[in-house]
């Protein structure tokens, strides 16, 4: 009230002074109705004021307590979202130096492996390159033998034929018999020859390799030239023979 009466006092001086004089009537006639239809408004406008205040305090310390307690929460959990970031970043560098030594480590046994199993290949196609040419010429081999036998054959014939003139026609026909047979009995004989080598290089042969398909081509090829061989052959001695 003091202190509205001094502001009421300045704002006064700063007024003409009729003005002044006629505020401060109607002050003193406005102090004096209050006074008379309010007694003891004083006290009570000064109990509320410090019921607001005490009320404002506890207010500002509820706040002020709130605000220290999400402070608090906030700082745990940032200090826990760090400590998982750098756990993990941790975890990250651990799995990548892991990564890092397998790796040397397999890294040269592979290597080594590879290496090894390219050297086994190559050693393996040089061991079928062998394999193949023996083949070839094992099987070259008998059957220009059986084609010598053939022509022996048929020479024989022809020179018992030309020494017994009685009896030609007979032997001419013993010499077609004999070419006849012989002819038959080739491939039975190249067969047998597959066989035989078959038998020798199963023996040779190491786990897992097969060189049958090799062999039956080989045969097939050189069979079909020697069956020509052959044929022109005997055609000749038949021919000869004839003119004999």
């Amino acid at each position: 009230q003091a202190a509205a009466q001094a502001a009421t006092q300045d704002g006064i001086q700063e007024l003409d002074p009729e003005e002044a004089t006629a505020l401060v009537e109607y002050s003193s006639t406005r102090q004096a109705s209050v006074a008379q239809f309010a007694p003891g408004a004083d006290e009570l406008i000064a109990n509320l004021a410090q019921h607001f205040i005490a009320q404002t305090q506890a207010l500002a310390a509820e706040q002020a307590m709130l605000y220290s307690q999400q402070q608090g929460q906030c700082d745990a959990q940032n200090a826990a979202l760090m400590a998982v970031q750098a756990s993990a970043e941790a975890n990250v560098l651990h799995l990548t130096e892991q990564q890092r030594v397998i790796a040397q480590q397999l890294g040269e046994p592979l290597t080594a492996t590879h290496r090894e199993i390219q050297e086994k290949f190559q050693c393996l196609e040089v061991y079928e390159n062998k394999k193949k040419d023996e083949i070839d010429h094992f099987v070259n081999e008998k059957l220009d033998q059986a084609l010598q036998e053939v022509q022996r054959a048929s020479h024989e014939t022809q020179l018992a034929l030309a020494s017994q003139n009685g009896g030609s026609r007979t032997r001419f026909e013993d010499v077609e018999a004999n070419i006849a047979y012989n002819l038959e009995a080739i491939p039975a004989r190249i067969n047998q020859v597959v066989e035989d080598q078959l038998a020798v290089l199963r023996g040779e042969m190491r786990p897992g390799e097969d060189i049958n398909h090799l062999v039956q081509r080989m045969v097939e090829v050189s069979s079909t030239g020697a069956a020509e061989s052959i044929k022109r052959a005997l055609e000749a001695e038949l021919r000869d023979a004839r003119d004999e």
